[in-house]
């Protein structure tokens, strides 16, 4: 079908705090320093100072994930020596399978959005960027895929960085994808691989299969569990540890959203760091002079704890809040692209950036995509409608489709009025022989408007029962684009539709894509 672009603001997709960002009111302004624009990217490059010597540390780091992963490092790395390359990045948590869809449409977020900069910028060299969420401990989040209405899952008691985790734990997993994908498995394959390979971990795997994935487009795989990058991100670890780091300037700027009737996303914590080790990865604490590792035996006093920062800084591993700010350090990034529950955090930060004095990035919504099939469309233009009115509520689709494709005439507007203009009549004839009869006028009225309620209510049910099998089709194609109203990239895989076009699945994405202008995107 053809192209099309959905308001954000019709698709209640995204929150008002979002809405209003990406529509540059006003009153966001104070949360970002840079706008999502060509204008706003100009300005970040000429900002932007990274130094030689950092350039030469990510380089070498990339080189050795890439040697140890024994994949052909792509010829974007070197480029990143060059004081005239910059990246664009995204992450994610190492979903298995790739997760919901957006996993894929973030990526493809970031490559589109350097082509455009190129464009605009052919002195520049701009270097799409994966940031693997691999010390990201909430294995219930990612264990699982949603594909054909049925859910592929992997289970562990290991605990921990889901990163470090083997990849054997989803053996079965593959097993059961090939055997749900029949014949189209041959096109997957290719991917993800027959099967776990020996010895591999999730963040291994994960970074394979995106590297076969997006091979084409030359995009940057980075894992942030490094030694040599959190030894260099160490200053700023040492800050939060003793200092209270960014705990108070999220703290002010949440409540500065929350006093503008927006809904903050995250909240920051004294100390936002956990403590990594094997399998285990829980919250520091600091009581009464002693760090804490909850949920163990281990503590430290102001001294060891430094000590334990200089000589295995792997082990300290920044949260939700501090992860950005880790990212913007490693990177010379203009941008970052994320969803809008993550950039509805990022607007929490911009005072925590400032004060540990890491430059803020443009931040820029990902994509959103919706699949609509021929099936779907077809039948949207049989009953009348289009894709935005499957954004309504049921009960809504119900009506308007009952309005556009029922002989019978439904619309009581019309009779209601004629109530209404009936009971003033009375009123006004009553008001000059006795006031007093107002109230038993009103009251009258009320109760016939009450039985016309009913006889309303009884007949649109009995409407519903005519057109009950064109209603459950209607109702089907909604819930396979928009489960409990939220679009379907939020938790279907992107593999049932790969399938249908591997040749042409990516190129059609990313034509699509465009970072710059924030909507649904539908094909």
């Amino acid at each position: 079908m053809n192209e099309l672009y959905l308001p954000l603001a019709q698709t209640k997709q995204v929150s008002s705090l979002i809405i209003d960002y990406v529509n540059e009111e006003k009153k966001t302004t104070a949360f970002y320093q840079y706008s999502n624009s060509l204008g706003g990217f100009e300005q970040k490059i000429k900002d932007l100072d990274f130094s030689n010597e950092k350039r030469q540390l990510l380089v070498e780091e990339l080189t050795k994930q890439y040697k140890k992963n024994k994949i052909e490092k792509p010829t974007n790395i070197d480029l990143l020596l060059d004081e005239n390359t910059y990246t664009v990045t995204t992450g994610h948590q190492l979903c298995l399978f790739g997760g919901p869809q957006y996993f894929i449409h973030k990526i493809v977020s970031v490559i589109k959005q350097c082509f455009l900069l190129k464009e605009e910028f052919p002195n520049k060299n701009f270097v799409p960027v994966f940031w693997l969420a691999s010390e990201d401990h909430d294995f219930e989040e990612v264990n699982h895929t949603y594909l054909f209405r049925k859910v592929i899952q992997g289970n562990t008691n290991l605990k921990g960085a889901v990163g470090r985790m083997p990849m054997a734990i989803y053996e079965q997993a593959y097993q059961e994808l090939y055997d749900l994908l029949g014949k189209d498995a041959s096109t997957v394959k290719p991917i993800f691989g027959d099967k776990p390979q020996k010895g591999e971990t999730i963040t291994q795997a994960t970074t394979r299969w995106v590297h076969r994935f997006f091979k084409p487009y030359n995009l940057v795989i980075i894992d942030g569990d490094s030694k040599v990058l959190k030894q260099n991100f160490s200053s700023i670890i040492k800050q939060e540890l003793l200092n209270k780091g960014i705990y108070p300037p999220i703290k002010e700027q949440s409540q500065e959203l929350k006093q503008l009737g927006y809904k903050t996303q995250v909240n920051p914590r004294e100390i936002n760091l956990f403590y990594l080790d094997n399998n285990l990865r829980e919250r520091i604490v600091v009581e009464n002079g002693t760090y804490k590792i909850l949920n163990t035996n281990k503590t430290f006093d102001t001294a060891k704890i430094l000590k334990e920062l200089e000589q295995n800084p792997q082990r300290f591993s920044p949260n939700v809040v501090l992860r950005p700010i880790y990212q913007e350090f490693t990177l010379p990034n203009l941008a970052y692209i994320g969803g809008p529950g993550e950039l509805a955090y990022w607007l929490q930060l911009k005072k925590a950036f400032e004060h540990v004095a890491v430059p803020f990035p443009v931040l820029t919504l990902r994509d959103m995509f919706v699949f609509v099939d021929k099936k779907t469309s077809a039948l949207l233009s049989q009953y009348n409608l289009t894709i935005i009115d499957l954004f309504l509520p049921k009960d809504q689709l119900i009506s308007l489709y009952l309005k556009h494709n029922s002989s019978e005439n439904i619309d009581f507007s019309e009779e209601y009025k004629k109530l209404e203009d009936l009971k003033n009549t009375f009123l006004e004839k009553v008001n000059k022989i006795d006031a007093t009869l107002t109230q038993t006028v009103e009251a009258e009225f009320s109760k016939t408007k009450k039985n016309l309620d009913r006889i309303k209510a009884k007949t649109i049910k009995q409407l519903k029962l005519k057109e009950e099998t064109n209603i459950n089709k209607l109702l089907n194609s909604k819930e396979r684009l928009l489960p409990n109203d939220k679009l379907a990239e939020r938790k279907y895989s992107f593999i049932p539709i790969y399938v249908k076009s591997p040749n042409t699945y990516l190129p059609q994405l990313i034509t699509l894509s465009n970072p710059f202008f924030s909507a649904v995107k539908v094909f």
